[in-house]
């Protein structure tokens, strides 16, 4: 046989031989590749057991969901002769964790810059008019409302009051146990008032008083102070009078008290604010309590 002869079946086996290798080698590439496969399969589902059982864990060390306490009665406080001072006790108003009302008197040298001050910490501002008393009436002349003035006289004053407190959304009455009571004044208030889109808290300074009444003749949304918190300057007094306002709140559902800037009823309201909103009390603006 000739060596040409040869070459051909050689060439066959040889490529018989190249194919069953390829083959081989392909089926042990597809298993690596299959093997690597289920290992990556394997290791994702581990990471995702171990995410799962982390969760679980991190459930059971979170404490319950407590429900708020329901509410029990909405307390509305406004605290009284702002702009005499600016101190720590005045500063300390600004820091208590509620919604109260602050009224400024105007006229002094720290009535705006109060005034701004509370509004920009989330307080509500509204004007403390100084009004005649029975008795001597002092300070604030510029200011004061009197039994013996005419019509364009309080309207003068009035709307310097508000202009001096532009921030300021309604009034209650600084002294005034003869103003609140006449029948005149408090009529020329409520025009003055209603045309301003303001409202009025009866302070309630004398059992005489018509503000109230008046307000809702002209259609002024009005309310009344309920309590004086702290005509006794002595901290466990402010705390009792205090506590007759939340009875109150919780009888009707919601209660108006006063009180002034002092260091003692600042000290009572840091201490029992937390306590009182703790139990269900929500302390709320008095224009959110007006009829």
């Amino acid at each position: 046989m000739s060596g040409s002869d040869l070459r051909t079946p050689i060439i066959y086996i040889l490529t018989c031989i190249i194919v069953v290798l390829l083959i081989i080698l392909k089926k042990m590439d597809d298993q690596n590749k299959e093997k690597t496969l289920e290992k990556r399969m394997e290791q994702l589902e581990t990471k995702v057991e171990n995410v799962k059982n982390a969760q679980k864990k991190k459930q059971h060390k979170l404490s319950p969901e407590i429900d708020p306490p329901k509410l029990k009665g909405e307390i509305g406080i406004i605290i009284d002769d702002f702009g005499y001072r600016n101190d720590e006790i005045s500063e300390g108003f600004l820091k208590l964790n509620a919604s109260l009302t602050y009224a400024v008197i105007p006229g002094h040298e720290h009535s705006r810059s109060f005034s701004e001050k509370a509004i920009n910490a989330g307080y509500e501002v509204i004007v403390h008019m100084p009004m005649e008393n029975t008795g001597k009436t002092y300070g604030e002349e510029e200011f004061v409302l009197t039994t013996d003035m005419d019509k364009e006289t309080i309207n003068r004053r009035i709307n310097n009051a508000l202009n001096q407190l532009p921030d300021a959304i309604g009034m209650n009455n600084h002294q005034g146990s003869k103003a609140s009571a006449d029948q005149y004044v408090m009529a020329t208030v409520a025009k003055i008032l209603k045309e301003k889109n303001k409202f009025f808290i009866d302070s309630r300074t004398t059992v005489e008083t018509i503000a109230q009444s008046t307000m809702e003749i002209y259609g002024v949304p009005t309310a009344r102070r309920n309590i004086f918190l702290d005509n006794d300057d002595d901290e466990e007094k402010i705390t009792k009078q205090l506590m007759k306002l939340v009875r109150k709140s919780e009888k009707d559902g919601f209660s108006i008290g006063i009180g002034h800037v002092k260091p003692k009823t600042l000290k009572v309201l840091q201490e029992q604010i937390p306590i009182l909103q703790k139990k269900g009390y929500k302390f709320e603006f008095v224009s959110k309590m007006l009829h």
